[in-house]
């Protein structure tokens, strides 16, 4: 969520809601901004309900439905925990299905940046230059500091240093972050049983941050942290609240058999790792070294055949790298640093992963063509900005088998897109749009993972042949319909100075946009076959009765 406002400024302004298909409840809403929050907008409802909570406000904000993509957000989360490696060499995710929580163990590390209080004061402040909202927490274990980190009433009752800058709000003011939580964690020697300090740090919505730190070897401050923070499951948890039991404190002093026996060992699995009894270490994610090389020249040069040459022997570099590691590129950049000027940069895209240098070094040649070199060149860069797995194919016994030829169409659009420029060379990618002209979208063909379409989310086939044309016209253009009746199909239409008799009318066929996007486009859609044989696709706007050709079927 953060990521979404951070790229796009001006949706802060808007009530975002993220939203995501369930298999067995249909659309359910996954999180949602600070502005649909204050509408009653909550994580787990139904897309509808949301909707219409938004669309009934009496606040002027402009909702913003997007859906939930995991493998962006893990991807995001992945990218977070790198740069959170300036305060912690051992960085983690948290380990659960969905990872929202990053890990960091700063044992011995708190003296570097003058004390655990000033710790997590510049966690909080690189964050806010980040654009990210953060809730710091520091404990003993890792499930204490991610409980305080994100049920902030509980840091209320615990020390902290940094409390005269930052307010503790209260569950009932604010409540659980519906967003992205970030957490880190750190260790140092302590008198407890588990000894290592976790720092937590969590996204929040748009309020003051908030800092804990906990003392080392204090178990009575755990007691005021809510059952929420045991992430128990759903029903384990439902069931405590049944019993009037809704913190740590009343349940520690319930007898352990007795929990064992009713909510099962998982109960007090948690509980020991929540007081430090069983260790809960920190699975540590580290980032894989760029994949970059460089060349400085003794002396600058203006040879095409010099600079050739080391060009392809920095591309031979990272081809063996991407052996090693099975991955084969996708996107690298090339930079010629020249004296007194601005680097030469040359983007190379490929349709299919390769390590093969010659490959490219050809396409790298395609664009250095095109371009002239503004003085002589002291430095050369390459770096990989995509990879993906490298594919094994087997080859034919007989080669003269009929079979496609992917090698070829490979060829073909690389050469295309180095040489056209990456945007020019693009496919059409479906969706879920009811209006037509929105109903697609161009991605380039090359620099990307191809993506598979699972069976679950595969297009639903139209219930019968040629009820879309092949050619779309966009924008639509209007024309002048002569019709039986004011509110009836067309009897005859002017297009392009021509006259057009309609012999075969099929419709009308109602087709609206999303109403919570503001103003609605409702039209009424018709498939005509003319005396002429052409066959189009008309549609009347419903706000103002007038005609547009949308398309024509081939």
């Amino acid at each position: 969520m953060q990521r979404l406002v951070r790229e796009q400024p001006e949706l802060a302004r808007c009530a975002i809601v993220l939203y995501e298909q369930n298999a067995r409840y249909g659309q359910r809403v996954k999180a949602c901004s600070t502005a649909a929050w204050e509408q009653s907008v909550r994580p787990g409802m139904p897309l509808a309900e949301a909707q219409t909570l938004l669309a009934e406000s009496e606040k002027a904000v402009r909702p913003l439905f997007a859906c939930h993509d995991a493998g962006r957000d893990q991807e995001a989360l992945l990218e977070l925990a790198e740069w959170c490696e300036q305060f912690s060499p051992i960085v983690g995710l948290d380990q659960v299905d969905e990872p929202d929580s990053l890990l960091l163990d700063v044992s011995g590390l708190a003296h570097l940046f003058g004390g655990e209080e000033a710790l997590t004061q510049t966690v909080v402040v690189a964050c806010r230059q980040q654009g990210l909202t953060a809730r710091v927490a520091i404990a003993d274990t890792v499930s204490a500091a991610w409980g305080f980190a994100r049920w902030s009433e509980s840091s209320r009752h615990a020390p902290c240093a940094a409390r005269q800058r930052d307010r503790i709000h209260r569950e009932s003011s604010v409540p659980p972050s519906p967003e992205r939580v970030t957490a880190a964690g750190g260790t140092r020697s302590v008198p407890a049983t588990f000894a290592e300090r976790v720092t937590a740090a969590g996204g929040t919505r748009s309020v003051p941050a908030t800092m804990v730190v906990l003392p080392a070897g204090d178990a009575t401050v755990l007691d005021r942290l809510p059952v929420e923070a045991l992430r128990l499951p759903q029903r384990p948890t439902e069931q405590l609240h049944r019993l009037g039991i809704r913190r740590i404190g009343q349940l520690s002093r319930l007898p352990r058999a007795s929990l064992a026996a009713r909510f099962g060992e998982l109960l007090i699995e948690r509980l020991d790792k929540l007081a430090g009894a069983v260790a809960e270490p920190i699975v540590a994610h580290h980032a894989r070294e760029p994949l970059s090389v460089r060349w400085c020249f003794e002396h600058p040069t203006t040879h095409p055949e010099a600079i050739e040459h080391v060009l392809g022997e920095l591309l031979s570099q990272l081809s063996r790298r991407l052996i090693e590691q099975g991955q084969g590129v996708l996107r690298l950049t090339c930079q010629l640093v020249c004296q007194n000027r601005r680097p030469l940069k040359i983007d190379i895209s490929l349709f299919r992963p390769t390590v093969a240098p010659q490959h490219l070094l050809a396409l790298a040649n395609l664009q250095l063509a095109l371009v002239s070199l503004p003085d002589a060149v002291e430095e050369i860069r390459a770096r990989v900005l995509a990879t993906a797995p490298r594919e094994q194919r087997q080859g034919e016994l007989f080669g003269e088998a009929p079979r496609e030829h992917p090698a070829q169409l490979a060829l073909l659009v690389e050469r295309l897109s180095n040489r056209l420029g990456r945007e020019q060379v693009v496919r059409a990618e479906l969706q879920a749009e009811p209006q037509a002209e929105l109903a697609y979208r161009y991605r380039p063909l090359a620099g990307e993972a191809a993506t598979s379409t699972s069976p679950a989310r595969a297009p639903t086939p139209l219930p019968g042949p040629l009820l879309r044309p092949l050619r779309l016209f966009d924008p639509p253009q209007p024309i002048d319909v002569v019709g039986i009746a004011l509110d009836g199909p067309p009897a005859m239409f002017h297009y392009q100075r021509r006259r057009h008799r309609v012999a075969r009318c099929f419709g009308p066929e109602r087709i609206e946009t999303g109403w919570w996007r503001g103003d609605s486009s409702r039209r009424d859609y018709y498939r005509v076959e003319t005396e002429a044989g052409s066959r189009w696709w008309l549609f009347r706007r419903l706000q103002d009765q007038r005609w547009f050709v949308q398309g024509t079927f081939e």
